[in-house]
């Protein structure tokens, strides 16, 4: 019996937009204003690969390497997001404090 293995033949060019895409939304993810996008990279790219092993596409080890950096996008770029808007927000009343802690007593 001969085994007979369904070849998608533009499997090496999706599989590579899809690491591309995926390790441009783990880079973006540890930037301030870039952590948004890479919630969008990351979510838009993992809805692709999903959608590319439901229709029959290969599932083999580059294919699941990249959807776990579209997850490690996705949930990075949430907590980074979360984490710069901390950060902002702290030094932005450090900063008021200080300017308003020069200001003359007035009475």
């Amino acid at each position: 019996m001969e085994n007979r293995i369904n070849i998608d033949p533009q499997y090496e060019m999706k599989a590579s937009a899809f690491m591309k895409s995926a390790i441009t939304g783990i880079i973006c993810a540890g930037f301030p204003i870039a952590s948004i996008i890479a919630i969008c990279i990351g979510s838009r790219n993992h809805k692709a690969i999903v959608d590319y092993v439901a229709s029959g596409g290969m599932h083999t080890p580059k294919i699941k390497t990249s959807a776990a950096l579209c997850k490690g996008a996705m949930y990075g770029g949430i907590g980074m997001t979360i984490f710069y808007t901390v950060y902002f927000v702290f030094w932005f009343l450090v900063i008021c404090a200080a300017a308003f802690s020069t200001l003359p007593n007035q009475n």
